[in-house]
Order: structure tokens, then sequence, then C-alpha cells
């Protein structure tokens, strides 16, 4: 059978499923869906185990894990995530004769999006008929908006129509990047999103934008107001370090890279046109300090007036 996303979530699982392909983007939502599988079968006693996979190496192990019989009887759930641009050659030809051989044991294959040619490939036709195959694609309209209140249930943020609304928006529906500030603001009074924003003038993510169009200005308005409204600081010295940390990482060459979605890719390297690397690695250098000031050393600093003069400094690449 093929499902996609809701289909899916309404789905009945039966042991006659033995393979389930995820196949599609974005991977937080390809996660999930693999961990709905895996609590499925932990209940009734399956051990799970990952690969991930570029290259055939790995094969005949897995091949031989999956039809080791244990003394004990253990049956298996194995995940392969797939990171080559298609699936080994060797390891293919082991899917599709995985429903030949008598087992209890279950495999869950997570690729990206393929070309429209590989739904015409012997192993997916094969997994659409006899198996599970979940066609995932970005959510949209309801189904997102849903998922969006689900997330701020299940990391506790409180939420109402616009809060829901202004995640959404303000993320560009991405469930990738919405996940991750809903996460972040699990970290704050869990009551500040809500009690907040239906009020507000402005957003911590306004303080992003303003970093992004280099506007001194405008992002000195913004922090003003987030300081009056009792923002947490040390979570704007977060949430601007995480930016600073990816634009320099577009301007400058580095290793361990932080994610950036791809379809922020271009606002990324229009905003590090603006800055110089030097500032960009003082000001990541300073801004450590800033938060050790700011929780600890509070009563003898005025920590939000060395936010201000540090990014200000930042913005107009002035020598820190």
């Amino acid at each position: 059978m093929i499902v996609d996303y809701i289909k899916f979530k309404n789905l009945s699982f039966t042991p006659e499923n033995r393979l389930f392909m995820i196949h599609g983007n974005p991977r937080n939502l390809s996660n999930e869906l693999e961990h709905d599988i895996t609590s499925f079968y932990r209940k009734l006693d399956y051990n799970h185990t990952s690969y991930v996979i570029d290259d055939d190496t790995q094969t005949s192990l897995i091949e031989n894990i999956f039809y080791e019989q244990s003394l004990f009887d253990e049956k298996k759930i194995i995940t392969l995530n797939i990171v080559s641009n298609s699936i080994p050659k060797n390891l293919k030809n082991f899917l599709e004769s995985v429903n030949n051989k008598p087992t209890d044991n279950k495999i869950i294959i997570k690729i990206d999006r393929q070309t429209s040619s590989f739904k015409n490939t012997k192993l997916y036709k094969l997994l659409s008929t006899n198996d599970c195959v979940i066609e995932l694609y970005e959510l949209k309209g309801k189904v997102l908006e849903k998922w969006v209140i689900n997330k701020c249930k299940i990391n506790k943020v409180a939420y109402d129509e616009d809060v829901i609304n202004d995640l959404i928006k303000s993320n560009f529906n991405n469930s990738l990047a919405i996940s991750q500030v809903i996460y972040q603001r699990s970290l704050l009074d869990k009551n500040f999103a809500a009690k907040n924003i239906n009020q507000s003038k402005y957003t911590e993510y306004d303080l992003v934008d303003m970093l992004h169009k280099h506007d001194s200005v405008g992002f000195l308005k913004v922090s003003k107001y987030l300081e009056d409204i009792n923002t947490p600081l040390s979570y704007m010295i977060y949430l601007m370090n995480s930016e600073l940390e990816k634009i320099y990482s577009v301007k400058q060459s580095v290793n361990n890279k932080p994610y950036i979605p791809q379809f922020l890719h271009s606002k990324y390297n229009s905003t590090c046109l603006n800055y110089e690397v030097n500032t960009l690695l003082q000001g990541l250098k300073s801004i450590s300090g800033l938060d050790l000031n700011s929780k600890y050393n509070a009563i003898n600093s005025s920590p939000w007036v060395s936010f201000n003069d540090l990014f200000l400094n930042i913005i107009n690449n002035n020598r820190i």
C-alpha cells in the first residue's frame, strides 16, 4: 500500500507489515514516523537497531542479523537510514527478497525524495504492493496547524490561535524550523509565549531580522521593547549566538556547520555579504562572556546595555 502522512497516522499496523519505506522529506517528519512505528513494535517486545547506509559495506551484516535465530526468539525491527543518493545494489537485492523468507522481523527504510523513475523500480513496486510505502512531503494548511498545536502540547508551550499562526507564518510553513522554535520556547517560562505574542509589538524573531537586515536603529528599537516586556536575556543571547554561528559558517568555511534549512540559504548568503569575518568571530568570542555576566553578575553590570552595544558594533562592523 501507499499512504501519505495523514493516512499513515490513522493506519492500524498488522503482523503482515514487514517492510516500511518512508520516502521523502523533511527528515524531522521522517523521524517522527519512524518513532511511531518503532514505538508500536517495542510494545510487542521488538528490539530496535539503526544503521546509516551510504554503500554496501554493512549489507551482509544487516542480512545476517535480520535472519539469525536467537536462543530467546528475539524479534527485531531495523531502521536503514539511506544517506547515499540511491539504495546500494546489494542492499536493494536483499530488500527485494525479504518477503520470500518466513520471519517476524521488520525493516524501516528511510530515504530522501528520489526521481520519478524510482516509482517504476522493482523494489518500489514490491513494497507498494506487499508492504507499506509512506510518501512524505512538507505539511500544509490545517494538517500543519494541527501538527504545530500537537508540538506545543508535547513541549508544554502555551499557545492560542495567534501563536500558531505566527509560528507558521514566521517560519515559512517549514515544520523543522517550527519545531526548533517551539523547543526553544519550551526552555522559557511556559506562559511567556502566549502571554506576550498576542500583545507584542515585536517578537524575538524581529530582532533576528534586524541582524539580517543590517539595521542598527531597528535592532535597538526591538531590543528595547523586548527588554521592557521582560523577555529573558539569556534566551535572547542563545538565539542571537545561534544566528551569529550560522552567518559565520556561511561567511567562512568551518567544520561542523550549524544546520540551515535549504529554503533559507539565499537569505544567509545575502546576510553574510554585510559582515566582516573578524567582526563575526570577535562577536562569537564576546557573547560567551556576556552570557556569563547576564546570569551571574547582573547586579553589578547592565547586561541589556552590553548586549545592545555588542550587536550594534557587530552590525556596524566596528572593532569589538
